[in-house]
């Protein structure tokens, strides 16, 4: 979850706003092959001195994850990529009545 945070810069930027360390986060184009405790200690890096504090996954995830670009995710982020097509498909592949029942 945290490649996929990490995968829009401009977006954590924009949630986190002053103090913000960009140039601390991972440069690799493949984010699925940055160890996790280098995303962390990355993420951590970038945010640290930020008004909202250093990254919490339950303090800033869920806000963060509404926020991003899925087309950037999936750039940077092949699995993602697959993930997304996968579960296009499988929803698209119901019967009308099935999703309709689903609903709200």
């Amino acid at each position: 979850m945290e490649a996929w945070i990490v995968a829009d810069p401009d977006k954590l930027e924009e949630f986190f706003k002053q103090k913000f360390k960009k140039g601390s986060l991972p440069k690799r184009l493949d984010l699925e092959g940055e160890p996790k405790p280098d995303l962390y200690e990355k993420l951590k890096n970038a945010t640290k001195d930020t008004q909202k504090g250093e990254y919490g996954k339950i303090k800033h995830a869920s806000k963060l994850l509404a926020m991003i670009d899925p087309e950037k995710i999936a750039k940077r982020c092949p699995r993602f990529s697959i993930f997304r097509e996968w579960l296009t498909e499988s929803i698209d592949s119901q019967p009308a009545a099935a999703r309709r029942s689903r609903q709200p």
